[in-house]
């Protein structure tokens, strides 16, 4: 089932369960699996390439030293990350598709859709609270801001928060799941620790990111789940 939207995911089933959910909004199991080092980029090309024989990418990984269950809980985390990006967005309506290639690293056992309705909206309810929109605020260091008394997760945060990235953008950026980003970094914006970039601070910093692109002159010769607005 594919939901449409901002910003939107891909369900995947099987025998009534959920077993996959990929979305735009959040890091999939390959970015966390990679991320965390679990893994070596060259590894996983490799084990890639021998799963189109095998037909199955989680044997190929499990023979690299990740452990079975290890992975099933990561593949789980992507699944209930994938979820909640979707729900957080803005959804315009879903399509049954039948004809979607099945995914690398599906869920053995799923995970029933009652279930992860239920926890996707445990998360939603956690953020509700605050005035955060995942996919809409950008984000800078805050005037209280002091690297040295922060925690590493939150230095790291601090060092991506440039004024252009919205919290799906940091999690991206940091190889973590969006949920957990999102709620680290509403705590930042209530301690001060972060702050909301106004429309003027996101354009320059934009504006400064495209002109470094830019070449110098020559001296010379971008299952239902219920609608929910994304400003949470």
């Amino acid at each position: 089932m594919r939901i449409v939207g901002n910003a939107g995911g891909l369900f995947h089933f099987r025998d009534g369960l959920v077993i996959s959910v990929d979305s735009p909004g959040s890091p999939g199991a390959e970015m966390l699996l990679l991320s965390s080092g679990r893994i070596e980029e060259g590894d996983w090309t490799a084990a890639l390439v021998e799963s189109v024989e095998t037909r199955s990418l989680q044997a190929a990984l499990v023979a690299r030293g990740i452990g079975a269950a290890e992975l099933q809980s990561l593949v789980m985390v992507a699944v209930q990350d994938g979820a909640f990006a979707t729900a957080v967005g803005e959804i315009e309506r879903y399509v049954i598709d039948e004809c979607i290639d099945p995914p690398l690293l599906p869920a053995e056992q799923g995970v029933a859709p009652d279930l992860l309705l239920a926890g996707t909206a445990r998360r939603l309810d956690a953020i509700a609270a605050f005035s955060l929109s995942p996919y809409r605020d950008r984000v800078v260091p805050g005037r209280l801001t002091e690297p040295a008394g922060l925690t590493a997760e939150r230095r790291e945060i601090v060092a991506h928060a440039d004024g252009r990235r919205t919290a799906r953008d940091l999690a991206f950026a940091l190889g973590r799941s969006l949920h957990p980003v999102v709620v680290e970094i509403a705590l930042m914006l209530e301690d001060g620790l972060l702050e909301i970039a106004s429309p003027a601070t996101s354009f320059r910093c934009s504006h400064w990111g495209l002109a470094a692109l830019r070449p110098r002159a020559q001296t010379g010769p971008e299952f239902e789940i219920s609608p929910r607005s994304s400003e949470v």
